[in-house]
């Protein structure tokens, strides 16, 4: 059975370097997918995962280890993010591009499926990508906490310093947004 969260954390303040590597271990992927959909390039969202492991680690003996760890780590990328926005912050979002290979795909392969379900499915889900590319960078870092890293709103207001109200109504209107974004997708034939 794995170790919780807290008790690696724990264990790391004892000097155990090898409940940190775990720490890393199962953040390093989830932060790498949050960097990546709010920064939108590779080597940015693989800076910005570093950058957050170095600055826990380095934090870690001065933090409130009462709190959970998922959600304060969380929180150190999505900070992160902001601030190389901000230095970006001369290149209009609208002038911004995607790299579509690099965008994860939604789509669920199975085997059932007729293929040309399969290929509108995958085109769906890369519509969707797109659609939350698009979004706003609060808007898609809801979307992201909420549904990609299944955070509850209590922690997506923590990481994100927001009311839970706030949170909601982001939620809200992404979603809206996400559905009017898809209402006009429509296959390629």
């Amino acid at each position: 059975m794995p170790f919780s969260d807290e008790s690696l954390v724990a264990q790391s303040l004892r000097g155990d370097a090898q409940a940190f590597a775990e720490l890393v271990t199962r953040y390093t992927a989830p932060i790498f997918n949050l960097a990546f959909r709010l920064t939108s390039d590779r080597a940015e969202a693989e800076n910005v995962t570093q950058e957050a492991f170095l600055r826990a680690y380095t934090a870690l003996p001065h933090s409130r280890t009462d709190l959970a760890f998922k959600p304060w780590l969380f929180q150190i990328a999505v900070n992160l993010c902001r601030d190389l926005a901000r230095k970006k912050r001369p290149t209009a979002f609208a002038e911004m591009t995607t790299d579509e290979e690099a965008a994860p795909e939604e789509a669920i392969e199975d085997e059932s499926p007729l293929p040309l379900d399969q290929v509108e499915t995958r085109e769906l889900g890369q519509a969707l990508a797109r659609a939350v590319a698009d979004l706003p960078e609060v808007y898609r870092a809801v979307v992201t906490l909420r549904y990609t890293e299944e955070l509850a709103y209590e922690d997506i207001a923590s990481v994100l310093k927001l009311p839970v109200n706030t949170v909601r109504t982001h939620l809200f209107r992404a979603k809206a947004m996400l559905r009017k974004a898809l209402a006009e997708w429509e296959p390629e034939s």
